[in-house]
């Protein structure tokens, strides 16, 4: 599990995640960059991790599958050419193939503005703006969600119920950020957990029952 970012805790939370989630007899390693942002929130940020990410993944010599532990998945495509045939997923890619999956339009939560227009251009990417309602970011960015989630259970309530009314058959929590609060967001609609998506995506490409 690759965090492009220098939190350490962020790491851990996604490590943790994956680990509850795994079959047994698999062990997840966590990989934390050890220069570049504490927090990935802006196109700069982006592209500095998405270049370093490939000699970071390969300092480590992974020698199973990788999750790429940033909801813009930078550098996946790299990260595929570097390390074939082993599996890669990435957290939007993933989540976004199970919304599809689904049938299903939806809408992106996250955290930080920049993230708006940056996740527009990455779903596009990935063959599915046509099935996109929107990206609704609350004001702060995941580091700071981390810290206090409960602080921002209203402005998720009031994001998740605008995604619904502007045509959203499902909600992704778009960011690493959002392990384990799922729960956190007050919606009828169904709720696509990215970190889970990718766990799944992993284990399907890894052949695992």
């Amino acid at each position: 599990m690759v965090n492009p970012n220098i939190t350490v805790a962020m790491t851990e939370a996604v490590v943790a995640h994956v680990r509850a989630r795994m079959p047994a007899g698999f062990t997840v390693r966590g990989i934390t960059a050890t220069q570049g942002a504490a927090v990935i929130d802006s196109r700069a940020s982006f592209a500095a991790a998405a270049a370093a990410l490939p000699a970071l993944v390969a300092a480590h010599q992974p020698t199973g599958g990788v999750l790429l532990a940033c909801f813009g998945d930078p550098a996946l495509e790299a990260l595929r050419r570097a390390l074939a045939p082993q599996p890669v997923v990435g957290l939007a890619e993933a989540a976004v193939s199970a919304a599809r999956a689904a049938g299903r339009r939806f809408a992106i939560l996250t955290a930080g503005p920049a993230w708006v227009g940056m996740l527009t251009e990455r779903v596009a990417d990935f063959g599915a703006a046509n099935a996109l309602t929107g990206v609704y970011a609350l004001p702060v960015n995941g580091r700071e969600l981390a810290a206090e989630p409960e602080r921002f259970r209203g402005l998720l309530r009031d994001a998740a119920r605008e995604a619904e009314q502007a045509g959203a058959q499902a909600l992704i929590l778009g960011g690493a950020a959002f392990a384990g609060l799922a729960g956190l967001v007050e919606t009828s609609l169904p709720v696509i957990d990215a970190i889970d998506a990718a766990t799944a995506a992993l284990l399907q490409r890894l052949a695992v029952p």
